[in-house]
Formats: C-alpha cells, structure tokens, sequence
C-alpha cells in the first residue's frame, strides 16, 4: 500500500461503493448498480481494518427508506481506476490501493475477517450514535433483505437493538424469539459490554440465511 497525492495519471477514476473487505476480497459498484467488479488487492488487510471506522469518505446512499426531505444515509466509496488496476480512499490521507484480477477468497479467513469488520462497524456506531444497515450492495436492490443494528435510549439506560427481514427462521439463536405476522423481528437489550459484543453473531446468524456472500453485501451507516 502507498500514500500518495492523487490518482495516477493518464487514469480515469471513477467513485464506487464498497463491499466488505473479506478473505482478501473486494467488490465495487458504480452509483447507478451499473457494473460491479470483484477485486483482490495486496492492501486488502488494511483495507478491512480502515472499513466501517470513519476513516473512508462516504457518499449518500439513495435509500427506499429515504424520502426527498430524508437522505440520511450513507456508504464508504473511493475511486476506482481500472486502466491502472487502483482504488483511491480519502479519509484523514488520500491512500491508493493497489488492485489485481479476483483470486481465490482465502476460505479460512472469509468468516473470521466478516465477523471481525462488522465488529469494527458496530464499535464505530456506538462510538458515534450511528446505526448501521447491512444490506444488498447493489446501489439499485430494494431495501430487503437487511439487518439493521441500532443503540437507542431506554428508562434504565442505552439499549443495542438489531432489527431484521425476513425472518430468519432456521437461526437456534432468532428462532425462539420470532413473532409470526410481525414485518421484521427485533431482539433487544441493555447496552451491556457483553450484550454489543454478541451483537455481530446475532446480525450474521440472520444474514447467512439470505444466500449471499460477504461481497454482495454492503454497510449503510444512518444518523437519527
């Protein structure tokens, strides 16, 4: 990975949202669901720990639960060249990525490297009063499936809630707590250190049950 202070040139950069970066994996998407590409990078472990922790701009997510007067959501992009095989992130640094044709997923890490950038996208929400939606990546997917993780005030203190559809029946850990009729199901609690820390194994059990990779997801951050 290398710093430097553009895109390189005789390059047409173009800004696309972003996948999860897992198993040395990436996918891109253009804003109109256009073309979407699968890439492998070099940087791919900084790249999953810079994801979901408010060091990659963002752009506005054109969301089915947004109205004209309502855009509050977002998604981390950067700018992708093809031509030069690169992907430009801003945040605090301008980082270029270095990107190559899609290798094999290292299948050991996939669910490990999800897990743990998820985990990194609920600390930033908690940190921040943001919630989270994950979500087909597709710019041009209808709002469901999702899976939406949220700390809203309580009586006796903050309270984690996770938010889901469909349902996610099969799931041990949802099953005994699905309300048949209800449009989504919810499972909250105290926002315990404990309780947020099982928050990401709840989300995943709920979205393995949608038949899509890690790469056909994305994360949509929103604000209150």
């Amino acid at each position: 990975m290398a710093s430097e202070p553009m895109t390189p040139a005789g390059s047409e950069a173009i800004r696309v949202q972003l996948s999860p970066c897992v198993g040395g994996l990436v996918r891109t998407w253009y804003h109109d669901g256009g073309q979407t590409h699968l890439w492998s990078s070099p940087d791919a472990d900084w790249l999953t720990g810079a994801l979901a922790t408010g060091r990659i701009g963002r752009t506005h997510r054109a969301h089915p639960r947004d109205d004209a007067e309502d855009q509050r959501h977002f998604r981390e992009v950067g700018l992708l060249s093809t031509e030069s095989g690169t992907l430009v992130v801003h945040g605090p640094d301008e980082t270029v990525l270095r990107l190559e044709p899609v290798d094999q997923p290292h299948d050991d890490s996939v669910a490990g490297d999800f897990h743990d950038v998820l985990t990194q996208a609920v600390e930033h929400c908690v940190a921040t009063g943001e919630y989270l939606i994950v979500e087909q990546g597709d710019p041009t997917a209808p709002g469901e499936p999702f899976c939406l993780f949220t700390v809203i005030d309580g009586e006796d203190g903050p309270i984690c809630v996770i938010d889901t559809a469909p349902d996610p029946h099969g799931s041990q850990l949802w099953e005994p707590h699905l309300i048949a009729g209800r449009p989504t199901q919810e499972l909250s609690a105290s926002a315990t250190p404990e309780a947020l820390s099982v928050a990401p194994t709840l989300m995943i059990d709920a979205i393995s049950r949608w038949g899509l990779e890690p790469w056909d997801l994305a994360f949509t951050f929103g604000t209150p």
